[in-house]
């Protein structure tokens, strides 16, 4: 009994001296090392080697999770001794990227008294197209010199580089249109040869009509009509429309297919799909002049604007994700069209690419013209953007 009494009251007396220790305790002061680490999401970042992507430029910088009352100093490096340990932690073959294909625009930056983020540096990575794609790279870089203690977890970043697929983002289309403020609109108009191509991958064809791209009334690219199987691609020129109604010509849907459609003023008319000429027969006659923007809330019956994804009514948009958008301003040979990676990819300057949207821009709202006529698309609704990886190796 006494000596369970000499442990309650030794039990209390230390749990009063604790309590009084918490409330004498400044509270802003940390009971941590204040270690400085690299910014960032990951240690590892991927960059994808492609032909048609020269350059990258990231930022390093250098954190702490509280302000030192002295400027921090702090010197990064490229350290391609750290190559083997990359491999060895995560499995890999990589050799260390080319010094020529990297520079540091500063090695030292300081984070300012009362600061907690460095003054960024620039890492630029150059002439990453003409690097083999087959070969993994990899670029250690380092804090090497600091004034206060490093994390050893985050005191090196891994820039890797692999080869990328010709596609590696598409954009989301369901419920969202583009328009085009036409700054160079002479290069669609008055076309008298054309070639419209595009990458598609419907979801679904839940309505009677889903648009492609063109102007309502004048010339278009739509899926579906009235009485028409909804996924039977068809081009309306005026009153005109082609091909006729065939259920067997309505593409599928869940897998990506390309879209070819060649036309004449005389009225000449091809529907490639995937390559394989499916109809071919006239659709009317004129030049098509596509370089108008009238957004769809101003547009009347004898005034419309060019659209991809959108005709006449919201209702009519197209379900799923594309890439590859592009008009040229003459007919494209069927051995053309079939060229070895052309659905994926075409060069910018080449000869009749008028307009050149590849709709991989993987942020914002805009998608860019590659052609070099500025011609830059813009979405209703926030874009989304879609991970690919096409054309795919696994099949």
């Amino acid at each position: 009994m006494t000596s369970n009494l000499i442990f309650m009251t030794l039990a209390f007396a230390a749990a009063a001296l604790l309590a009084g220790g918490c409330a004498n305790e400044d509270l802003n002061e940390h009971h941590f090392d204040n270690r400085l680490y690299l910014d960032g999401e990951s240690t590892v970042t991927t960059l994808l080697l492609k032909k048609d992507v020269p350059s990258y430029t990231v930022q390093l910088m250098a954190a702490m999770a509280l302000p030192e009352s002295q400027a921090v100093e702090v010197e990064f490096a490229a350290d391609p001794s750290l190559v083997d340990h990359y491999n060895l932690a995560y499995g890999a073959e990589a050799v260390a990227l080319p010094a020529e294909n990297y520079t540091l625009s500063a090695t030292e930056s300081v984070i300012g008294a009362g600061s907690v983020a460095s003054v960024p540096v620039e890492l630029s990575f150059t002439g990453l197209d003409v690097l083999p794609g087959q070969q993994l790279y990899v670029l250690p870089v380092t804090i090497v010199r600091a004034t206060v203690p490093v994390l050893e977890s985050r005191r090196t970043f891994y820039y890797l580089f692999r080869e990328g697929a010709l596609i590696n983002v598409v954009g989301e289309m369901e419920k969202n249109y583009l328009d085009v403020n036409w700054v160079n609109a002479d290069v669609v108009n008055n076309l008298t040869a054309m070639t419209v191509e595009a990458l598609v991958y419907a979801r679904d064809f839940d309505r009677e009509i889903s648009t492609l791209m063109g102007i309502e009334g004048k010339f278009l690219l739509r899926f579906g009509d009235a009485t028409y199987n909804p996924g039977q691609l068809q081009v309306v020129n005026g009153s005109t429309k082609f091909p006729d109604k065939d259920d067997s010509k309505a593409i599928p849907t869940n897998e990506w297919v390309h879209i070819a459609v060649t036309y004449q003023s005389t009225g000449e008319i091809c529907i490639y799909v995937n390559g394989v000429l499916q109809s071919e027969g006239k659709c009317g006659s004129g030049a098509v002049n596509w370089g108008t923007y009238v957004p769809p809330y101003l547009e009347t019956a004898s005034k419309r604007g060019f659209h991809i994804g959108y005709s006449y009514t919201d209702e009519r948009y197209f379900a799923g994700n594309l890439s590859e958008v592009r008009i040229w301003n003459r007919v494209l040979s069927a051995d053309e069209i079939n060229a070895t990676n052309h659905f994926y990819w075409v060069d910018p300057a080449s000869d009749g690419l008028v307009a050149y949207w590849k709709f991989d821009d993987g942020e914002g709202n805009t998608v860019r013209d590659h052609s070099g006529n500025g011609n830059d698309a813009r979405s209703f609704a926030t874009m989304e953007w879609k991970q690919v990886e096409l054309p795919r190796t696994d099949k």
